[in-house]
């Protein structure tokens, strides 16, 4: 996945409701003795309906509880980075209850880690089907919108997260409309969600990044070098695309300090494909 497009961290947040079991009691006729036999056929009925009723939520019951266990299963495989039976597990949950929000939302998760996007898109609506609110979902719906290079799909998302009051990472969603409206051409518009981003999260290298991105679409080369440096200064141990973009764009200017950030990028990760690309242009240096 593009280092531009982040997703919120995964968080494990089951809501488990205890349904009461519902019972249904008939009352019986007082005083009057006329209607003695009405009554004790309304007791009879509304016993056989209390019968019903309770061996229909056990048998609900019974349903949910399996699901949740196949979910939990799914979860703990999930933990233990073996995606391939989470999967199956998480699949069982819902063809139990398809109604299962968290499962639904975790095979996204892992579909969209896998790059399944057409899965992940999926299950992700479903989540937000039966969970309108599960702000996590629609980050990421947006994120796989990003992915797939769908930008008015993704800005739609992001815009809707910012519009709600109780989304609790609300940077997230800058980063990524701004990342949207750059792809779009976008290009003030995008900078004002970023610079946002940063307002709100001063740390995330990311916002950074993709702001000098924009900077240097625009042909702003003073202010694009500024904020790829902030965003090696702010995480400087394990992100290797600003060296990488820095680099391109000191070579450009003929700077010899481009060779330091491709050789930068090569150590922080030495077997990705970015550090493939920073070889190529030290050896051109």
């Amino acid at each position: 996945m593009k280092a531009a497009v982040i997703t919120a961290a995964f968080h494990n947040v089951v809501c488990q409701e205890e349904h009461d079991t519902i019972m249904v009691r008939a009352r019986r006729n007082l005083g009057i003795w006329s209607h003695a036999a009405i009554a004790v056929g309304v007791v009879f009925l509304f016993t056989l309906l209390s019968g019903c009723a309770t061996f229909q939520n056990s048998k609900e019951d019974e349903a949910q509880e399996q699901a949740e266990w196949h979910y939990e299963m799914g979860k703990g495989y999930f933990e233990a980075n073996d995606t391939t039976h989470a999967i199956r597990e998480l699949t069982q949950a819902i063809e139990i209850d398809a109604d299962h929000s968290t499962a639904h939302y975790l095979l996204g998760f892992i579909y969209m880690g896998r790059r399944d996007y057409t899965r992940a898109i999926r299950h992700f609506r479903e989540t937000l089907r039966i969970d309108p609110g599960y702000h996590f979902a629609k980050n990421n719906l947006g994120t796989v919108y990003l992915a797939t290079e769908r930008w008015e799909d993704a800005a739609e998302l992001f815009q809707e997260l910012l519009d709600e009051t109780l989304y609790t990472t609300p940077e997230l969603a800058h980063n990524n409309l701004g990342w949207a409206y750059f792809k779009m051409g976008r290009h003030a518009e995008a900078l004002e969600h970023l610079r946002m981003a940063v307002f709100l999260s001063p740390e995330m290298c990311l916002a950074d990044n993709n702001m000098a991105q924009v900077y240097e679409d625009m042909g702003n080369q003073t202010d694009a070098a500024r904020h790829y440096r902030r965003a090696i200064e702010k995480c400087p141990r394990n992100y290797q695309e600003p060296h990488f973009r820095l680099g391109k764009l000191l070579q450009s200017q003929g700077d010899r300090n481009a060779a330091a950030h491709f050789r930068r990028c090569i150590e922080i990760q030495s077997r990705s494909d970015m550090a493939e690309r920073c070889r190529q242009y030290l050896s051109a240096n």
